[in-house]
């Protein structure tokens, strides 16, 4: 094993008192050995501009990663931070951390590496409640903290060109998702909390909020939801081994959801039915249809995990499929698009004319000789999901590069993006300034909470709910004022 990084190698931090301008290697701590921590790990040592300083974890899993990359190992920030305080390299602490621990424990650690000016990418959900999330958020702004969320699917080629694409189906109507597969025992036997409702687990909390962050982005806000509880058919608890309880027993109650049925009205009146579960023998998944997860084997015959509506098409996701009517002369026309929507006397659109299926193509695999999307945001049919991306600047989100060993510059691949890879792209940029706008904000986690707490109300109230909206969350003070002071 060589020998392990200085910190002499490494200079940039904006904010702490150990950047000297240079333009060098960013500072990385990855806090969590788990399932996605080495995933982020592998992305930070597979760039130039990045240097992996330290993995942070108490488990048995700890040496082994931080073996695996040849880098230090602390068991919790207490000892991190005092390495970095009393350590004689000539620097104090790392630019960013990336938070792959348990749901609960990532304010706590947020707040710690906040104070220290150190920036963020966490992963979802950001905390277990609205209030939490609130508090860090607020925390974040006040340091003047760069904080990103783990949301990668944002990220997603796929969900890239189904966002590129939403303005060809006319008016939003209606979405119809699936979120569907099997977890082995395995899974809850490694982490016990995720199957501890105290501590976050349940499929609703770890995956529907990826997929209702998602359907935010494409859509715009959730305002009201409608749940139902499928059936529990694990009758354990993995946290404490019980395994002597009734599935039709008092205790059973305690267990972790499987999932849920949803109905969901979006601001923008486009209605939605959404199913997820965690206990299903079925592909129609994101893992499953975009091969995204390298643990999660992939089929290429998956279509339709998500379905969009529109009054002149519909995209079915992840095949990328576009369903429409269109002549040739109206392609892209949406001047045309308004005004058949204005005529009740236009028979353009009709049951009685066969339906034209386009293959779309992602970016990656378009020639696109000025590396620039042509999409016109103001005249889109649809509310701009906030933050509104500024697709004229340098995003590696939608202009798939990465930066090479033997240059400065970026360069272009036909190659599938991975996710995780562009997420750190951007996280990266909005760190050193080359991009200003972040994809998924500190709010948009907050929002993505606030429908899965409007799911839980409902499941609770046997009732619609209204998602609560985020100004009227406020943060727990008393922690803000520990940490501020």
């Amino acid at each position: 094993m060589g020998s392990i990084p200085s910190f002499n190698d490494v200079t940039y931090n904006s904010n702490n008192s150990n950047n000297n301008g240079g333009n060098k290697k960013l500072q990385f701590i990855v806090i969590g050995a788990g399932l996605i921590g080495p995933r982020h790990a592998d992305h930070i040592v597979s760039r130039p501009d990045c240097q992996l300083l330290a993995i942070v974890d108490h488990s048995a899993k700890g040496p082994l990663v931080s073996k695996q990359f040849n880098t230090r190992l602390f068991k919790n920030l207490t000892e991190l931070f005092e390495f970095c305080e009393f350590n004689n390299e000539g620097v104090t602490y790392p630019d960013a951390a990336i938070i792959a621990t348990p749901n609960h424990t990532h304010v706590d650690l947020g707040l710690q590496l906040a104070s220290k000016g150190i920036h963020l990418l966490v992963e979802k959900p950001l905390a277990p409640t609205a209030e939490d999330c609130k508090t860090l958020v607020d925390y974040c702004h006040s340091k003047n903290i760069h904080l990103l969320i783990g949301h990668h699917r944002r990220f997603n080629p796929y969900i890239i060109t189904t966002k590129k694409n939403l303005k060809k189906l006319g008016h939003l109507v209606a979405i119809q998702g699936t979120w569907t597969l099997c977890k082995p025992p395995s899974y809850f036997l490694e982490k016990p909390w995720r199957s501890s409702l105290e501590l976050g687990g349940g499929t609703l909390l770890i995956n529907l909020i990826h997929d209702l962050d998602l359907l935010q982005y494409l859509l715009g806000p959730i305002e009201k939801v409608y749940a139902e509880l499928l059936s529990k058919q694990r009758i354990d608890r993995f946290d404490n081994h019980n395994n002597n309880i009734s599935p039709n027993s008092i205790e059973n109650s305690n267990l972790v959801d499987e999932g849920a049925a949803l109905t969901l009205k979006f601001a923008n009146g486009c209605c939605g039915t959404f199913i997820c579960s965690d206990n299903v023998t079925s592909p129609f998944s994101f893992e499953v249809g975009t091969g995204e997860n390298p643990t999660v084997p992939f089929n290429e015959e998956v279509h339709g995990f998500y379905r969009i509506f529109g009054s002149h098409g519909t995209i079915s996701v992840p095949d990328m499929k576009l369903y429409h009517q269109k002549d040739n002369e109206f392609e892209d026309d949406y001047e045309l698009i308004n005004n058949s929507m204005s005529n009740n006397f236009d028979d353009a659109r009709s049951w009685l004319k066969p339906i034209v299926t386009e293959q779309l193509k992602m970016d990656h695999e378009e020639e696109d000789e000025d590396n620039e999307l042509d999409i016109d945001m103001e005249n889109t049919l649809l509310p701009t999901p906030s933050p509104s991306p500024n697709y004229k600047e340098y995003s590696p989100i939608h202009n798939s590069t990465r930066p090479t060993e033997s240059s400065s510059t970026t360069t272009k691949t036909k190659e599938k993006p991975k996710p995780f890879d562009l997420q750190l792209d951007h996280f990266v940029n909005i760190i050193t300034g080359k991009e200003s706008y972040v994809k998924c904000t500190g709010e948009d986690a907050l929002q993505a909470l606030l429908c899965i707490e409007a799911v839980m109300k409902s499941i609770q109230s046997g009732l619609p709910q209204f998602v609560k909206n985020i100004d009227q969350v406020q943060p727990n003070n008393e922690l803000l004022n520990e940490y501020k002071n």
